[in-house]
């Protein structure tokens, strides 16, 4: 142990250079998930789902972890686990999967001592959201059937989101607390019986519940944030009746982890991680981005999906990745400007 206290002050000061797996994670998601509509020929396409779930949005949790507990060493070592083992999985060896699991565990363990701590309704929707996560790759990990584990993965995002939120409006929620756990024990009934009605009538029921409290709180970026909902609204919707949706799985999938997580994302970057990173400063106008995306949703999911429209899939599809990719190269243009000007403001 003493060995790694000594190591550590070393390797925080790389972070930067340990961290630079989280978006290459996620160009590599996004350009498998273009290829997936035979739009592009790229490698590793089977590992879209993978990349987005593991890669990068386990990877901006951890990171953000990280950065609020800069002297804690066990983050940094999770985060290491999760680079190191996508890059085994990515290359067949699916043992990686377990080195991910084992920064699951840390991120549980140290969520658990929080729970202790504070007793706070936000540690345990962080608690089951991570269970869930870990759930979720289990399952992946036994037989590498994406629809088996992609509903842990979507309780995973939900959990740590709606704790988040309902931590920014400054109070706790026992309906969405019961609503969230009725979501999770879901799992344990016959998906394809009850359990599927039961997990979109919580995702529909909990978007309500939830559109209802941030519109009661009126907070900034109101319209992003009920759009955010919609979609995940949309995705409860898309589930209890996936019987009669040709490709409802896609509808489920997306309007969830595009509508509904990368909406959140755009409302909730500037303080998750760009103040951390120091870079509050920058300009994100998260309802310009969440309506831009949602553009593409509409094309995708609701002319393509609906209405078997492969041609509106494939433009939904392009213009989702256009979206995301402006909003990086956004931040990314704004942080050198302003370190231009700083220079010069210095000499």
């Amino acid at each position: 142990l003493k060995r790694l206290n000594d190591f550590t002050p070393w390797l925080m000061s790389r972070i930067k250079f340990v961290a630079i797996g989280v978006p290459v994670f996620l160009i590599l998601g996004l350009f498998t998930g273009i290829s997936r509509f035979g739009l592009i020929n790229f490698p590793l396409s089977l590992h879209h789902g993978v990349l987005m779930l593991n890669g990068f949005a386990g990877g901006v949790i951890t990171v953000e972890r990280l950065l609020s507990n800069r002297k804690d060493h066990w983050f940094l070592i999770g985060l290491v686990l999760l680079i190191s083992g996508l890059t085994f999985y990515l290359m067949g060896f699916e043992f990686g999967l377990l080195l991910v699991g084992g920064n699951v565990a840390i991120l549980f363990l140290k969520e658990t001592l929080q729970l202790v701590e504070k007793r706070s309704q936000n540690n345990i929707y962080q608690l089951v959201g991570l269970l869930s996560w870990f759930i979720g790759n289990l399952k992946f990990y036994q037989n590498g059937f994406y629809p088996e584990a992609v509903p842990f993965w979507i309780v995973f995002i939900l959990m740590l989101i709606v704790g988040t939120r309902l931590s920014k409006i400054g109070k706790g929620d026992v309906i969405s607390l019961i609503l969230s756990l009725t979501l999770f024990l879901s799992f344990w009934l016959s998906f394809h019986g009850y359990g599927q009605a039961i997990y979109g009538i919580g995702l529909i029921a909990l978007s309500v519940r939830l559109g209802y409290l941030e519109s009661k709180y009126k907070g900034k970026h109101l319209a992003a944030v009920l759009m955010a909902y919609s979609w995940l609204l949309i995705a409860g919707i898309s589930s209890l009746f996936s019987d009669y949706i040709l490709y409802s799985y896609d509808l489920v999938l997306h309007a969830f982890f595009l509508g509904f997580f990368f909406s959140m994302i755009f409302i909730n970057a500037p303080d998750a991680l760009l103040k951390k990173l120091g870079l509050e400063k920058l300009k994100t106008y998260p309802n310009f981005w969440v309506i831009f995306l949602s553009i593409g949703l509409i094309f995708r999911l609701v002319i393509g999906d609906l209405f078997q429209i492969q041609l509106a899939r494939n433009i939904g599809g392009v213009l989702n990745l256009t979206t995301i990719l402006l909003y990086a190269a956004s931040l990314l243009f704004q942080a050198y400007r302003n370190r231009l000007i700083a220079k010069r403001a210095n000499r």
